[in-house]
């Protein structure tokens, strides 16, 4: 790429854009209010004003990136990307908002310090004020629940809409708030975030769950590969929309014994190729309470297809990383593979696994490997004392540097590699995974 296209890319990168956008904003709105009659009195209060209106702008392009919304995914280049970025602004917007009436209640000090001690409780004459409080409190209830993991994935997810509640509260205070912090054009401005949170509140508490058509689907059988991990093949109702092999989907299964929530699987398609198949290992409360409760007959709804971990768009020399049930976007890939071949195309692909019963679909790949030599399969299993090191690949993959890396498992396992190949000379821009670890 050339530096102009580094530069562009770089202009244009959606992270650039929103914190740019969010330095201007500021000091657009830190202008317009500067002059005012109480903030020139009180210095204090614009400063005060000037954190909750950063924490309330953060706060709303937050809750716009966890909408799942595709055009945002396609900007961002992948859906782990936009989560982990949420919850970057997320924390950064209370950290600000936890200080907004903190450096509010300085004015009760030295004299009352009791009036600074409780002025964040809901125990003031203005309703304002009060919705200002409970918006805080819920808040800081949410993130501590979310921080601490004090509950079960399921019941988290619940708590965590609530905080389309917090916004709402934190909206009415900023409309019914003392105006005169800030002139007209100030205040006009708080509309902008307060228009992206409403719009982002829309899309995912009423127009994805009520008003989006969904796919739907019925399970046609639940095949059980070892003592973790079950096959489960779907027959769609209505067809999926077009997903390229690899990509993955927020599945929701109802049934009985089974909740509700939707959850990640990666989708591929089935042996036989007339349906979709998902691998599900049984690692987590709902995944194992679905290992042990998915059967014959039981429908769902299927979200998506999100994911961008490609390879055919990359180069033809390349190498692939699987840990454990990471394994299945190979597995999609390779399915298509047996389609078509690309000539010229140069893979080193090592499957690593804990136990020996883990490398439930190795016979596969080495099927391919057979047909197609320039597609060379690795077993690394740590039971067997073989467990995969830079060093190995190093043995075994040549120039190393010229290659591009695609990688699926552990977040462990997957930085480990990431430094190692950048160590190596590997560009990170060459080194490609996605981390389902986040969902």
């Amino acid at each position: 790429m050339k530096k102009t296209d580094k530069w562009f890319a770089a202009f244009y990168s959606p992270i650039l854009l929103i914190f740019g956008s969010f330095c201007i904003y500021l000091i657009i709105w830190f202008l317009a209010a500067i002059g005012t009659p109480v903030c020139q009195c009180w210095p204090l209060k614009i400063w005060a004003t000037l954190l909750g209106v950063a924490g309330y702008y953060l706060f709303a392009f937050s809750l716009l990136l966890s909408t799942r919304w595709k055009i945002l995914e396609n900007w961002f280049g992948g859906l782990d990307q936009i989560y982990h970025l949420h919850r970057k602004l997320g924390t950064w917007g209370f950290c600000l908002i936890l200080l907004h009436p903190w450096i509010e209640a300085l004015k009760w000090l030295p004299n009352r310090l009791d009036k600074f001690i409780f002025f964040i409780l809901p125990i003031h004459g203005r309703l304002s004020v009060n919705l200002g409080s409970y918006a805080f409190w819920l808040m800081l209830l949410i993130l501590g629940v979310t921080f601490l993991k004090l509950l079960p994935y399921d019941k988290w997810k619940i708590l965590h809409k609530f905080m389309s509640l917090v916004f709402l509260l934190a909206s009415l205070h900023i409309i019914l708030s003392d105006k005169r912090v800030g002139s007209e054009f100030a205040q006009s401005l708080l509309y902008i975030p307060m228009g992206v949170g409403f719009l982002a509140i829309f899309y995912k508490q009423i127009y994805t769950p009520f008003l989006a058509k969904h796919a739907s689907f019925a399970v046609t059988d639940a095949k059980y590969i070892n003592d973790n991990i079950v096959e489960v093949i779907l027959s769609p109702k209505e067809a999926f929309s077009n997903f390229i092999p690899g990509q993955y989907g927020f599945f929701t299964f109802y049934g009985p014994s089974l909740t509700t929530e939707s959850h990640p699987f990666t989708i591929i398609q089935s042996v036989e190729g007339a349906s979709i198949s998902l691998l599900i290992k049984a690692r987590g409360d709902y995944s194992i309470n679905l290992y042990h409760h998915i059967k014959k007959g039981v429908s769902g709804i299927f979200e998506g297809p999100y994911g961008r971990l490609d390879y055919t768009q990359a180069d033809t020399s390349q190498i692939w990383i699987a840990g454990g049930i990471g394994v299945v976007p190979f597995l999609a890939w390779i399915r298509a593979l047996k389609k078509t071949l690309p000539q010229g195309m140069k893979i080193d692909f090592y499957y690593c696994i804990h136990r020996k019963a883990d490398a439930v679909f190795f016979q596969e790949f080495a099927e391919l490997s057979k047909t197609y030599p320039d597609f060379r399969v690795f077993l690394c299993c740590s039971e067997d004392g073989s467990r995969l090191d830079i060093h190995k690949i190093i043995e075994s993959s040549d120039n190393i540097s010229s290659k591009q890396v695609f990688m699926c498992g552990p977040l462990k396992l997957t930085s480990y590699f990431k430094k190692q190949f950048q160590a190596l000379g590997i560009s990170k821009d060459n080194i490609f995974m996605e981390d389902f670890e986040f969902f």
